[in-house]
């Protein structure tokens, strides 16, 4: 199972700790990638030697916007399936990619303060086999991706990566969406689940909050095209 440890020595939240998450969010299946991440960061404040060429840190926030891409059209499927389900549709990813595609042009949208304003989360790409492969590549990091589209949905800065004011509600809510996660069933040929616990990134923090989430119905515009011949099981 992935599991860091986001906790210094005395117990409280590694200053580090943003860094640490945004890095395994954009490269979960990549050591080395993760490594010149956070090697920028040990260089600029000293904590912990670099291991690799750092990246800089105008590189490193370029890293995370170029990958988001991809990454959050996984935690869009994952979250927009646990949607179906709530509405009494099959939670499959055949049902799920035509309302993920169809909508990603309005999920582009400014995100969270600390950042530049012309930050956000692209929602790409739009073709089904290449959705289906950015699901597969982030997997293990899509119930992360979910709770910041989760946060946005909902108008939550503070579900949000990217300080250590906001990373331990952030991870309480990921938390929460990854439960739900391994309770969705899968479609795929001897797989049970969408997601094992023993495969999807985690992280040890001080005091996790224990949160209950409500999952957004589906809108109207998600139910006209999930009963639209765009949606037929394949």
């Amino acid at each position: 199972m992935p599991l860091l440890d986001l906790r210094q020595d005395d117990g409280t939240l590694d200053s580090l700790a943003p860094f640490k998450v945004l890095a395994v969010m954009c490269h979960p299946n990549d050591r080395i990638r993760r490594e010149k991440m956070l090697g920028t960061i040990q260089q600029e404040t000293g904590e912990g030697k670099p291991r690799r060429r750092p990246l800089t840190s105008k590189e490193f926030f370029s890293e995370v916007q170029r990958v988001d891409t991809r990454a959050a059209v996984a935690g869009g499927l994952l979250l927009t399936m646990l949607q179906l389900q709530a509405s009494d549709y099959e939670p499959s990813l055949n049902r799920a990619i035509p309302l993920v595609s169809a909508l990603l042009p309005k999920w582009e949208q400014p995100l969270a303060p600390h950042w530049s304003k012309d930050c956000h989360v692209g929602h790409h790409p739009y073709r089904r086999e290449n959705m289906l492969r950015a699901y597969n590549d982030f997997r293990n990091v899509s119930h992360l991706w979910a709770a910041l589209i989760h946060g946005e949905q909902h108008g939550r800065r503070d579900i949000w990566p990217g300080s250590v004011t906001t990373l331990p509600t952030f991870i309480a809510h990921a938390e929460t969406i990854l439960n739900l996660a391994c309770r969705l069933p899968s479609f795929a040929p001897g797989q049970r689940f969408a997601i094992r616990r023993s495969q999807a990134w985690q992280f040890t923090i001080p005091d996790l909050q224990r949160i209950t989430l409500m999952v957004l119905p589906l809108s109207a515009e998600q139910l006209q095209f999930s009963t639209s011949e765009n949606s037929v099981r394949i």
